[in-house]
Order: structure tokens, then sequence, then C-alpha cells
């Protein structure tokens, strides 16, 4: 095993298996779902518009249904710059590699200040959740697992200060 301050394996940092395990997910969240509603395929009777319908039908999210515009363009900066970007997460959580900090600082800063945001239009405005839990079930997700990002990277180098030989 290795020692402090030195980059370890994926499995000898078992922790990080959750954050790419989860950012795979947003990927794939904001590559299909997203993508989908970005570009007003709400009600289009494809399988991502169907998915779409399924979450805004059981979250009872009458304002992510009613395809405002701010909302598109929300859900489109998530396709377009978060989806990739998740990839990229999961790329440095599976190397161990320090340079993903700054970027992953930036992002949870974003995210957090957008989900919360999010979380204001979608509570003041006259269209709220009529299935509250079910809609912060989907939703808190991409404000606990940035927050929890933060602190995983608060070290200036959260992989280790010693990169891993190449082939290991």
């Amino acid at each position: 095993m290795a020692s402090i301050g030195y980059h370890q394996r994926l499995s000898e940092r078992r922790g990080d298996v959750f954050f790419v395990v989860a950012f795979s997910f947003f990927a794939f969240s904001s590559f299909f779902s997203d993508l989908a509603h970005s570009l007003g395929w709400v009600h289009a009777g494809n399988i991502f518009a169907d998915g779409n319908l399924w979450y805004g039908e059981i979250a009872g999210d009458r304002l992510f249904l009613s395809d405002p515009g701010f909302l598109r363009i929300r859900t489109g900066i998530s396709a377009f710059i978060y989806g990739p970007f998740y990839l990229l997460l999961v790329y440095a959580f599976l190397r161990g590699v320090n340079w993903i900090r700054v970027p992953a600082l930036m992002y949870v800063g974003s995210m957090v200040i957008g989900v919360v945001e999010y979380l204001f239009w979608e509570f003041s405005l006259e269209l709220p959740p009529t299935h509250v839990a079910v809609f912060l079930a989907f939703n808190l997700p991409y404000l606990i697992v940035p927050i929890l990002l933060g602190y995983r990277m608060r070290h200036d180098e959260p992989f280790g200060d010693t990169p891993l030989p190449l082939g290991r």
C-alpha cells in the first residue's frame, strides 16, 4: 500500500469510487436528459423525451414540464459544458491526477450557485413541484455531490505528491 503523499490506485482510494459512479451517472443525465430538454424535445415522443416526461410526472416538476426558455439554457449548459466535464472528472478520478483540482473547485462553485438558483425558481414561482420528496431525491444529488467534491479537493494535491509509475 502506498504511503500518505503518494498517488494510490483507485482500489486503494475506495471513497473515490463514489465520485466515479456519481460523475458517470451525471454525464449520462447531461447527455441524454438535459440535451433533450435543451433542444426542446420535452414532448417529442422519443426515448429521451419520454424519460423527461416520466421524471416530470413522478416528481411533479411542473416548471420543467412547462419548458421555459431560461430552463432550456440551464439544461443546455449541463448538456454541452458539464456533460463533457463529468467525463473529465471520471478520467481524473480513475487516474488520480492533481491538475483536476482547480477546474473541479470552479465546477463546485458553479454547481452550488446553479442548483440553489434552480431550487429558488422551482419553489418561488407559481409552479412548485407537487411531489417534493421525489423532486428533491432527483435534484439534491447535484448539490450534495459537488459539495463533497469540494471537500475532497481541499488539499493542494488531492491525489498525492508523487505520481504513480507508468503501468501501475
